[in-house]
Parts: C-alpha cells; sequence; structure tokens
C-alpha cells in the first residue's frame, strides 16, 4: 500500500511540474509577442520538448498504478484527471510553441494597438490556465466561476479582432501578412483557453467526485 501512495504522489508530482512549465510557456510566449522578444520565442519552442516527455512518462506511470494496484476511489479520480489533464497541458504547450512560431514571422506592419489587443486576450488565457493549475494543485475549485467569465471575453475578443483586421486588410494590404499571424495567434489564444477550461472541469471532478462543464 505505501508503494501505491509513493507512486500515486510521484505522478502527481510530476503533473505539477508537467503544469508550471506549461504555464511558463503560454505566459513567455505571449510576453514575446509584446515585446517582439525573438529569443524568448526561441526558447519557448525548444522548451516543447520538455513538456512532451513529460506527457509520455506521466502517462506510462499512471497507467501503471492504475493496473497494478487497486486504487481507492479518490485516487482513482486523481488518475484519471491525470491522464486527461496531460493531454490537455500538452496541447497548451503546443499553441505555446505555434505563438511563438508567429511571433518569429511578424514584421511590425500592423498597428500596435492590434499587437496590444492580441496580447490582452493572451494574459486572460495565461491568467486561465494558472488558475485551472491551482486548483490542480490545491485540490480546491476556488476561482473557477471566474473561468467561464473569462473565456467569453475570449471568444468575444476573438470575433472582435478578426472583423477588425479584416477590414484593416483590405485597406492596407501590405500588411495582410502580419494580420494573418495575428488572426493565427488569437486562434491559438482561444484554443488554450478552452483547454484550460476543459483542466477546470476535471480537476472540479477529482475534487468533488462530479462532473461539470465549464466552457
Amino acid at each position: 500500500m505505501q508503494k501505491a501512495i509513493e507512486e500515486i504522489d510521484s505522478v502527481v508530482e510530476n503533473t505539477i511540474k508537467m503544469a508550471k512549465m506549461t504555464s511558463s510557456m503560454i505566459e513567455r510566449s505571449i510576453k514575446a509577442l509584446a515585446d517582439s522578444d525573438i529569443k524568448l520565442a526561441d526558447d519557448v519552442m525548444s522548451d516543447f520538448e520538455i513538456v512532451d516527455r513529460y506527457d509520455r512518462c506521466i502517462e506510462e506511470s499512471a497507467l501503471k498504478v492504475l493496473s497494478l494496484y487497486q486504487p481507492r476511489a479518490s485516487d482513482m479520480r486523481t488518475m484519471a484527471t491525470v491522464l486527461k489533464c496531460i493531454t490537455y497541458l500538452e496541447r497548451v504547450a503546443k499553441y505555446s510553441k505555434n505563438i511563438s512560431s508567429a511571433v518569429r514571422k511578424l514584421d511590425g506592419d500592423v498597428p500596435n494597438e492590434f499587437i496590444e489587443d492580441v496580447v490582452s486576450m493572451g494574459n486572460i488565457a495565461v491568467n486561465m490556465v494558472n488558475k485551472a493549475i491551482d486548483g490542480f494543485i490545491q485540490r480546491s475549485v476556488d476561482g473557477f466561476d471566474e473561468i467561464q467569465d473569462m473565456d467569453d471575453f475570449i471568444d468575444e475578443s476573438l470575433t472582435n479582432n478578426r472583423e477588425s483586421f479584416i477590414a484593416h486588410i483590405k485597406e492596407n494590404p501590405a500588411s495582410a501578412d502580419d494580420c494573418v499571424f495575428l488572426l493565427s495567434i488569437m486562434r491559438y489564444i482561444e484554443r488554450v483557453g478552452d483547454h484550460a477550461c476543459k483542466i477546470a472541469e476535471k480537476v472540479t471532478y477529482m475534487v468533488t467526485g462530479f462532473h461539470t462543464v465549464i466552457a
């Protein structure tokens, strides 16, 4: 029984490490956009391999726990949550990598307010991810009610900004490439927000034993 507890604790500890690395990646990718920091964008892209390794190792360890031991109900929910959350975290990390890749391609052919609007969306997504991760670490759903509102804000911003960017392209064809890259970044940010909602849903199940929908 002690061996099972130790392995469950190890799985949780590594999931937290993966989550913190993922949080750092999305936060730094948005900062790279805000500061036009190519070096920072490169660092984010290189960190994806670390998250990818965590994903594979944690999945293997969690499945080992489930196959070798008979976890109690709360531990079973924890392992089920881990297996779902590492998938969402890996995707957030991949979107962070994609954002950073797009940052490297921007030429500065769009108004600063366009960048600022996208950065504002990104910072909301970072907040969502951090709230969901904190819930996993603390085994708490405190603050999860705010995640829905933040997701709605991102969705609305995506729609409004998309229309503004398309109108700008029509009047300023030379800015088309940068606007397209920013549109891609906004879409990645929207997906990050969706995955933060999914993580929060699974954490809610882990903590309460009940399924819920946040989105």
